[in-house]
């Protein structure tokens, strides 16, 4: 595992008391969006298309049991092909 993942656990460790919710936002290219939706079908997405269409902002809130599950949703999200983590 990389030092900037483990750092980034324990700020998460160290700003949250588990579970609690957690807001994840990302942006990606708008041709990839149904890929987000099967990645996280489970969830609820919010979207918000840019003023061209080209890009798509992405928020999703869910209660995380721990930085572990946070580090893996990005990890997952980091599949799409374009997308940027806020």
């Amino acid at each position: 595992m990389s030092d900037k993942i483990e750092q980034f656990k324990q700020t998460l460790d160290a700003c949250h008391e588990w579970p609690c919710p957690y807001l994840f936002k990302f942006i990606l290219p708008t041709e990839n969006l149904t890929q987000v939706k099967e990645l996280f079908s489970d969830h609820t997405l919010q979207t918000r298309e840019s003023k061209t269409g080209k890009y798509t902002s992405v928020s999703m809130e869910s209660s995380m049991c721990s930085s572990k599950a946070i580090t893996d949703i990005y990890e997952k999200a980091a599949q799409v092909p374009g997308l940027m983590s806020l």
